[in-house]
Formats: C-alpha cells, sequence, structure tokens
C-alpha cells in the first residue's frame, strides 16, 4: 500500500495536541475474549504483520510555517507484542485497566502495543492499546483486519515524504483555507446579526451546563495525581438485546443511546425533563483504502430524557436519522476555526483552551462486528468484543474541570452484545464498582441481564 503525502488532519490534530501540548494523551483499546487462548507464535505473527499497516505511523513536524505535519511509517519501532501469564475471570478487568497503562511515542514509536493472556476458565483475552493520534476506530479495524488474514502478503504502508515545495506548496493552501473561512465567519456573524431572533425551547444540559470549579495555580495543579479512568464493561445476550429493540420499535442505536441518557439521569446531571446532549462520532471515510489516522465527525442529537424513561426508542430513531442525513452538509464555528486551530502554535492552543470541556454524554457505537475482526483471523473463536478510548495521565481534579459525564462504545459480535463506558466525573463514577453498578442498573431497567466483566 503506497500512499502519498499523508499530511495530518484536523482529528489527528486534536489528539496530537491532546498528547504534545496538554500532556494528557488520549489511548485507543480493543479487547477480545476468545473462546480459546492465542499461543505465542500466532501473537508474535500478528505483532510483526502490524508493523506493515497503516497503524503503524509516526510524527514528523513541519519547518515551513502553516505547512502541516506528515506522517511516515514506523516500521518496527511502531509497537510491540506480550504475552501475559494466565488471568482468573476476577482479574480480567485490572488486566485490561493496566495494559492501558503503557506510554507512546508519537515522534519515535511505540505506538501501539498488543497483548494477550490465557484465562484459567477457558479461552483468551486479547488487548490492543494504541495512540488515538495515529489511527481511530476505523483505522484500528482495518489493521487488524490486514494483520490476522489468510494471507502471506500484508499490504505495505509507505506514505511519501513531503518535499521543500510541497511543503510550501501545502502552507499556501493552507493560508488560502485560513482567509476564506475567517471570510466566511464573517459573512456567517452578519447574517445572523441581520436575522430576526427565533424564540426556542429551553437549552439542553450539556457539559457546559454545570459550573466549572476554580482555575487551580500551577502549584495546585503540580500536586494532582493523576488516576485511570473508571471503567465497566458489561456483555449482553445478542438475542435479547435484539428483542429489546424490536419490542420498542427501535434500533440499535436507538437502544444504545437511550441507556446512555438514563445514565446521564440517574448520575444526577440531568433531569428526566430536560434534553440531554449526546455526541455520536460517524467516520468520514467512503473509500475501503483511506488510511487517514483519523477522520470521523460528531453528530449532536438533544435528546428528550422522557424518551429514554418512557422506552420510545421510535424518537430516539427518527431523531438520530435526521442527525445522520443531515451530516456534513451543514458549517459551524468550530469547523470554521479548524484551519486556523491546526496552524497555531502549541502554546496558544493550550491558552485558548483553558475553559474546553469534554461531551456529557459520547455514544460510539462499532454496530456488528466483522467475525474475521472479532475472532482475530478466526470466526471460529469468536467470543465477545469490546473498544473504548481514555485518557492517559488526567487527574480526578482535572477530570472535574472538564465536566464531562460519560463515554459509551457498543459492540455486537452476534452472540453477545457488550456495553463498554467510561466515567469522566469523579463525583457520579468515583470507581470502576460504582460506575459498573450503575450500568447495570441502567440495563435491567430496560428488562437486559448483563454480566460485568
Amino acid at each position: 500500500m503506497t500512499s502519498p503525502v499523508e499530511r495530518t488532519t484536523h482529528d489527528d490534530d486534536l489528539f496530537i495536541r491532546m498528547d504534545r501540548a496538554f500532556g494528557v494523551p488520549v489511548l485507543s483499546q480493543a479487547i477480545w475474549r476468545l473462546t480459546e487462548p492465542l499461543d505465542a507464535d500466532e501473537l508474535d505473527r500478528i505483532g510483526r504483520r502490524l508493523q506493515q499497516t497503516p497503524l503503524s505511523r509516526v510524527l514528523h513536524r513541519s519547518h515551513v510555517p502553516l505547512a502541516r505535519d506528515h506522517w511516515t511509517a514506523a516500521g518496527g519501532a511502531a509497537g510491540r507484542t506480550h504475552s501475559d501469564p494466565p488471568l482468573a475471570d476476577d482479574e480480567i478487568l485490572e488486566w485490561i485497566e493496566s495494559a492501558a497503562d503503557v506510554r507512546f511515542d508519537l515522534a519515535d514509536g511505540p505506538v501501539w502495543e498488543l497483548r494477550a493472556a490465557e484465562l484459567r476458565s477457558g479461552g483468551g483475552l486479547v488487548t490492543m492499546c494504541s495512540s488515538h493520534a495515529v489511527g481511530d476506530g476505523w483505522l484500528g479495524g482495518l489493521s487488524i483486519l490486514q494483520a490476522t488474514a489468510d494471507t502471506d502478503v500484508t499490504p505495505t504502508y509507505r506514505p511519501v515524504a513531503p518535499t521543500l515545495t510541497d511543503d510550501i506548496r501545502d502552507a499556501a493552501g493552507q493560508a488560502l483555507s485560513i482567509g476564506s473561512n475567517l471570510a466566511a465567519l464573517a459573512r456567517d456573524s452578519w447574517t445572523a446579526r441581520r436575522s430576526p431572533v427565533v424564540q426556542s425551547d429551553a437549552a439542553p444540559v450539556t457539559s457546559q451546563s454545570t459550573s466549572a470549579p476554580p482555575t487551580p495555580s500551577e502549584a495546585e495543579m503540580a500536586r494532582e495525581t493523576p488516576i485511570r479512568t473508571p471503567l465497566a464493561i458489561v456483555s449482553i445476550p445478542g438475542e435479547e438485546w435484539r428483542s429489546t429493540v424490536t419490542a420498542a420499535e427501535g434500533t440499535t442505536t436507538a437502544l444504545f443511546i437511550a441507556i446512555v441518557i438514563g445514565l446521564i439521569v440517574d448520575a444526577g446531571r440531568a433531569d428526566w425533563t430536560d434534553r440531554v446532549r449526546a455526541s455520536v462520532p460517524m467516520s468520514l471515510r467512503e473509500e475501503p483504502d483511506d488510511t487517514r489516522a483519523n477522520s470521523t465527525t460528531g453528530l449532536t442529537l438533544d435528546v428528550p430524557a422522557q424518551w429514554s424513561r418512557d422506552r420510545d426508542l421510535r424518537s430516539i430513531r427518527r431523531l438520530a436519522k435526521e442527525a445522520y442525513q443531515g451530516a456534513g452538509t451543514r458549517s459551524s464555528r468550530l469547523l470554521r476555526l479548524q484551519p486556523l486551530m491546526q496552524a497555531l502554535p502549541d502554546r496558544a492552543v493550550s491558552a485558548l483552551s483553558t475553559n474546553a470541556a469534554t461531551p456529557l454524554a459520547l455514544a460510539s457505537s462499532g454496530g456488528t462486528v466483522d467475525p474475521l475482526f472479532a475472532g482475530l483471523g478466526k470466526p471460529s473463536r469468536v467470543g465477545t468484543f469490546a473498544s473504548r478510548a481514555t485518557t492517559q495521565g488526567v487527574s480526578r481534579e482535572r477530570l472535574a474541570r472538564l465536566r464531562g459525564g460519560l463515554a459509551a462504545w457498543f459492540h455486537d459480535t452476534g452472540e453477545i452484545t457488550t456495553l463498554a463506558v467510561s466515567g469522566l466525573d469523579p463525583n457520579a463514577f468515583p470507581t470502576s464498582v460504582e460506575l459498573g453498578t450503575s450500568v447495570q442498573k441502567e440495563c435491567v431497567r430496560w428488562g437486559l441481564t448483563p454480566q460485568i466483566w
């Protein structure tokens, strides 16, 4: 697989800044629970083949003002594999969380790590952690499929290094993009001032609805201790999940969103009378050979919480459908500012992000998982699959300042449906145990029988 110059996207830049400017890198984690363990030879083979995929990349800074940074292939420096001792079932969550403590280096590698362990109760676990900057869920899935394919040849990712002329040309294009977007912002502002004010419904509940704590001093921040973000993973019989969806005349996405809204209300971040803002990531990729590291848009759904309370999945389904149909057709102030933000130095971006807030409710659906992917190349050993993203090096105090609620991920292997939930509110979800209790409670409200990992 030969690519032209692979410039960083706006989405890449967000995760690069989280790592480089803010010191809180975002890590993606995929978890397979297989019906048979992965032996050391197969783990090593998958690892070697992953080194040839688009996930195996490192970042190169541009020295030409305004020219975007670019990626190059990392090869053998990209990642590593580990076989761990056998695990008991009550050690699974700790093993998953400890695997996510690994640190990556965007400039020199590694940028991913693959670990495997046999389960004493039968079967095995595999987890792959990677820097979110080098690949979103779509690219990570593509890379795993390539690395586990039943072929002798793995496509090799070899993006081209830019010349000085390339960088100058890219800088000119970025300057043009910045200028046109700033002009568009000015036109948008003028139009908004001249337009009549339209009365709207009450504002939805978002993370910004919660007042930010006082900004700490540098000395206070230096004393903050990093924590692991609370995590809960539950498995639900797939047929039970689908029966619940059918009975409520909804869709898998609608039920998933309804559960996320229920968790937000139960946490005290909203009432059943509120509209709750849910953020739903959606891939922008259209071609199977798209090797961009990150290419995702966030859909915004302001969901009346009473729809979740009343199990009204039809209304949630309709709202989600409208949001998907309108994706990519609207411009926003944030989209207009992206080219400028990407051109700013880290110090400026950090200063502008002082009052930033994470989403109140993020619901990322992976849908039905390909059996080849879920079985790491062997559909006969498919068990369950889960994934999540987590912010490393973040303190309890910083989580509170970011005012997030939770982030959730959904996957379905057919026989088993899996929900993974990260708690971003240290008051509502102080530990993984308490978060797990909340997730189980909400699933039971829907008549589901979750089994916590």
